[in-house]
C-alpha cells in the first residue's frame, strides 16, 4: 500500500450555527465516561459495525476543554471546533484536515459525514452515540480515558 507523502490541507465546510433546545427533547442519566476529554474509538457507522482493524491509525475524535475537536478519521487527522447545547444538542464546525489516500478512504467519508450530520449526542455509561434528531443512529463510539 503506497501513502502520498505530500500533506495538504482541504476544508469541509460545516459551519457552526447557535444550537437551540425543545423542552420535549429527552435527557439521559449521566455516563461513566466524560463526553470532553474522553478518546471516542469509532465502532459502528449507521448501525453497521466497523472492524478495529480496518485501519491502522484508528478512526476517533477528543473533545477538548477549549471547544475544540481533533481526531483520525483513519487515513487523515483532522481538527475543528465544537459546541454543545441543552439536551444534548451537539454541532461541529468547518473541518481541516490532512489530505492522505490510503484503503480506509470510504470509510472515513462515512466517519467525516457523520459528525457533519450530527446533532444530538447520548452518553451510556461508556458508549457515545451520535445522532441526526432523537432517532437516526449515525455513530456509535466506546471511550477510552
Amino acid at each position: 500500500m503506497a501513502f502520498i507523502g505530500l500533506i495538504t490541507l482541504s476544508m469541509n465546510k460545516i459551519g457552526l450555527k447557535k444550537i437551540g433546545s425543545s423542552t420535549s427533547e429527552k435527557s439521559f442519566v449521566k455516563a461513566a465516561s466524560p463526553l470532553v476529554g474522553t478518546h471516542w474509538t469509532l465502532i459502528e457507522l449507521s448501525n453497521t459495525k466497523i472492524p478495529s482493524n480496518t485501519t491502522s491509525n484508528g478512526i476517533f475524535f477528543i473533545l477538548k476543554k477549549d471547544s475544540t475537536v481533533s481526531g483520525n478519521g483513519g487515513c487523515n487527522t483532522f481538527t475543528t471546533r465544537y459546541a454543545l447545547g441543552k439536551n444534548n444538542r451537539i454541532q461541529f464546525g468547518e473541518m481541516v484536515r490532512t489530505n492522505v489516500s490510503c484503503e480506509a478512504i470510504a470509510v472515513e467519508q462515512k466517519f467525516i459525514n457523520a459528525l457533519a450530520s450530527a446533532d444530538h449526542y447520548y452518553l451510556t455509561g461508556d458508549t457515545l452515540l451520535l445522532n441526526r434528531g432523537a432517532s437516526v443512529n449515525l455513530a456509535k463510539f466506546v471511550g477510552v480515558r
